[in-house]
């Protein structure tokens, strides 16, 4: 069930994929990618766990983007599609890389674009 609080959470997770998508529409050469891929990162935990919550599932506080989505795919396998591997560190766990950066612009903008993917299926899962 989605109630008030889901949507307007909902609203502002997308608030901050449209800073990120802001941030990446900039000329190459002015773009804080740290910023971008924070927001993209931060939208897609917030987006997923919310989802989690509107089908009665309570994700661990501390959980990955990999650890979402994989509870994201035990409610719908539609969510296999989304690929997150490139917005999450890949060498380190996941607690020791949210204040790391190593992506370019253009692997930024692929992980942009995982994050409409996910939000996509969570609007039309949630029939919002």
């Amino acid at each position: 069930m989605i109630t008030d609080e889901i949507f307007y959470s909902l609203q502002s997770a997308n608030r901050e994929l449209l800073k990120a998508e802001n941030e990446l529409s900039r000329p190459h050469e002015d773009v804080v990618t740290l910023s971008a891929c924070n927001a993209i990162r931060n939208s897609m935990k917030q987006i997923m766990r919310l989802y989690l919550f509107a089908h009665s599932a309570n994700p661990g506080i501390n959980a990955s983007l990999s650890d979402l989505l994989s509870d994201c795919i035990g409610i719908n396998k539609a969510f296999s599609t989304v690929n997150v591997t490139s917005i999450e560190c890949k060498d380190d766990d996941h607690k020791n890389c949210d204040g790391r950066y190593c992506l370019s612009v253009e692997n930024v903008a692929g992980c942009l674009s995982a994050a409409g993917q996910l939000k996509s299926l969570v609007w039309k899962e949630l029939k919002i």
